[in-house]
């Protein structure tokens, strides 16, 4: 399994990786070094590392982490791949081409390298037609970007699955039915980079705070991230500070975490494929708020379960919050209940490593 952090990997993928393990099989973990590598150490498999800027564009700097995963998958010369995240997908797909090795990418999005601009925009995308073209099969976590490779004429002899995104652990994730919590809490969990919405947040948050008196409280939760995309740590204290919302750090407990709020919010304009986030706040049955966007507009029924807002809009956002604090705790149960609903029939990762067993099982051994 190659993805871009061991944090993924841990988080979205540690059920499958336990149904392989089950089987017998081999499981080795390629990842990039201090990624979140560590959380994986009490699983027996094997770790190998390599170094890659998630959101760099140095041609020399990509073409060593192209190299580098090369060299590990000649050295343990697997019968099968698993790759997810757009850019290890695509060079996971370059390294298994020349390797003759086969590869089942994982497209969760196009990810931010899909909006480069000038010759290295041309240069990927070149590259992505190509690499994507030669996949043993491909599988997809929304029907926009399975759409989209159609149209581009990347599937004509590619076989392709859809499936309900990484999926949620149904036994984990369940109702609290804490529909009486005093004070309502928000809680927005996620990558810490400006496209998922998380200055809104705060933003949207302090403003509610100063126009409602029904008490209320905001929660962020989030793993850093290295990039230029970051939020800096100063503009998370801003809020702090005012105390406009309680920071939680990265969570490792995100049953209890979510069972504590009322609502989750991803207000996010990231190329996402099926937030995870989501999918957990809907299979603990909570009000969603989200974006009406690839990917997360499969998790909420308008008005049902949950409520769409406008990207980058923290005017949209306040008022969307507005419109959840007024909620009697009677509409706020029947929502919940809607989101549990579409999880249990919709999104049970059960239906994902179903998928992942099954094509491993069709692949034959070298």
């Amino acid at each position: 399994m190659l993805a871009n952090t061991g944090w993924y990997i841990n988080n979205f993928r540690r059920s499958t990786i336990d149904a392989f393990l089950a089987r017998g099989d081999d499981v080795f973990v390629l990842c990039p070094e201090n990624s979140g590598e560590a959380f994986l150490r009490d699983l027996p498999i094997i770790l190998e590392t390599f170094k890659l800027d998630g959101s760099g564009t140095d041609i020399f700097s990509e073409l060593r982490s192209l190299l580098s995963i090369h060299t590990i998958l000649k050295d343990i010369c697997p019968d099968l791949v698993f790759s997810f995240n757009p850019k290890t997908n695509l060079y996971g797909l370059l390294a298994c081409i020349l390797l003759r090795i086969r590869c089942i990418p994982n497209v969760s999005g196009t990810g931010s390298a899909s909006q480069i601009r000038g010759w290295k925009g041309f240069l990927y995308r070149v590259t992505v037609d190509l690499a994507y073209k030669r996949a043993r099969s491909i599988f997809f976590q929304n029907e926009v970007d399975l759409d989209l490779f159609e149209k581009r004429g990347l599937l004509d002899k590619v076989p392709h699955l859809l499936l309900p995104g990484s999926g949620v652990n149904l036994s984990l994730f369940r109702p609290s039915n804490n529909y009486e919590s005093t004070p309502f809490r928000f809680l927005l969990a996620c990558r810490l980079i400006r496209e998922k919405g998380v200055l809104e947040y705060l933003s949207a948050a302090e403003q509610v705070i100063s126009k409602t008196d029904s008490p209320v409280e905001f929660w962020l939760a989030g793993v850093p991230d290295r990039s230029d995309r970051s939020i800096k740590d100063s503009e998370i204290k801003e809020y702090v500070d005012k105390r406009v919302v309680r920071f939680l750090g990265q969570i490792n407990d995100m049953p209890v975490t979510i069972s504590e709020v009322d609502c989750v919010v991803l207000p996010t304009y990231y190329p996402e494929g099926v937030p995870r986030f989501l999918l957990e706040g809907a299979a603990a049955g909570k009000v969603l708020i989200t974006t009406d966007r690839p990917g997360c507009r499969t998790t909420v029924l308008e008005g049902k379960n949950g409520f769409f807002v406008l990207p980058r809009s923290v005017t949209s956002l306040v008022h969307v919050m507005e419109k959840v604090l007024a909620l009697s705790d009677v509409e706020v149960q029947r929502m919940g209940h809607q989101s549990r609903q579409l999880a249990v029939e919709k999104f049970d990762e059960r239906l994902v490593i179903e998928a992942y067993v099954n094509a491993a099982q069709s692949e034959p051994s070298q």
